[in-house]
């Protein structure tokens, strides 16, 4: 007959003290329990592995081969309970577990990449996966869960059906140019209009951004002499005089203070990004993820210093743009 493996754990407590001790009695003494208690744990034991553990050895007991058998086995068993309850207890404290992140590429790149490698660091035994993407690819990865969180970059409008949304920073963006280049070093929003640019394709998120941001100085139609999809191509351009750029002034300004570029600035208010933590509706973030968003959070906040919300938004009862 196989055996019956439904075994609670008191049992093979049970057991393993008796083994260790090699006595009924000083197992029950042990134990704060009665030697009766005792004898039908190993009892029960035996009828539900089938197999006699135990035979009289002067005036205490010792285990059979069967029952050494066992002892590893429970012990394995035993040493496994304590073994997941430091893992939920870590769970729990928000010191292991997994948690990816989604991020656009100049906040990814930039900002997010230094802090998760400094969190990995500092929690070894945590899994930390950082995905930097296009927004809309990480949009899309977060509203499929893949994501327990994205950073994005974005002033789109996001679907409070599918997104819960905290807007973390305003970046500001800066106009660049070639240091030798004769563009002035203030414009008016109108004298900005007239002067060539150098862009992000059409129909990407980070276009879209700065069309919005430009719109809202009433700049609505730039001179675009050519389109470049990532931010080094298009410092490269403008280092070879094509035309001015708007970039975020955070990836920029090692550059500016190198020289390599010099900054076009624009009369009036600035001219703003907007970055927002993404989840799925409904997400319930663990310890652990809690962690590293906070973590993220403040790392923004302190290289933009532009921080728009509470931290308990996202957490809590999160805003949607």
């Amino acid at each position: 007959m196989a055996p019956d493996y439904r075994i609670s754990l008191q049992k093979l407590e049970v057991f393993c003290k008796v083994a260790e001790l090699g006595g009924v009695r000083r197992a029950a003494e042990e134990l704060y329990v009665s030697q009766p208690v005792v004898s039908a744990h190993l009892r029960s034991l035996q009828e539900r592995l089938g197999a006699k553990l135990f035979h009289p050895e002067g005036r205490g007991i010792a285990l059979t081969e069967a029952g050494e058998r066992t002892l590893l086995w429970a012990n394995e068993v035993l040493r496994g309970r304590l073994e997941l309850e430091k893992d939920l207890a870590d769970l729990s404290d928000g010191l292991s577990g997994f948690v990816s992140v989604g991020a656009s590429i100049t906040v990814g790149n930039r900002i997010l990449t230094p802090a998760v490698i400094d969190f990995k660091l500092a929690n070894p035994s945590v899994s930390v996966r950082l995905e930097i993407s296009a927004v809309e690819t990480a949009l899309e990865q977060a509203r499929l869960g893949r994501h327990d969180f994205a950073i994005v970059a974005t002033d789109a409008v996001l679907d409070s059906r599918a997104f819960d949304s905290e807007l973390v920073a305003e970046p500001p963006w800066a106009v660049i140019a070639a240091p030798n280049t004769t563009f002035p070093d203030m414009v008016t929003p109108k004298q900005l209009a007239k002067l060539p640019f150098v862009c992000p394709p059409g129909g990407m998120a980070i276009r879209r951004s700065q069309d919005n941001a430009l719109a809202s100085i009433g700049v609505t139609d730039r001179r675009v002499e050519i389109e470049l999809g990532s931010a080094e191509s298009i410092k490269q351009a403008v280092v070879a005089d094509i035309g001015v750029a708007m970039l975020w002034r955070e990836s920029v300004q090692a550059d500016i203070e190198a020289g390599v570029l010099r900054e076009v600035r624009v009369t009036g208010p600035a001219i703003r990004d907007k970055l927002f933590i993404v989840r799925r509706t409904g997400n319930r973030l663990t310890p652990l993820q809690k962690r590293l968003l906070d973590q993220l959070r403040r790392v923004i906040e302190e290289r933009l210093g532009e921080s728009t919300l509470s931290s308990s938004a996202i957490d809590g009862g999160a805003t949607t743009s």
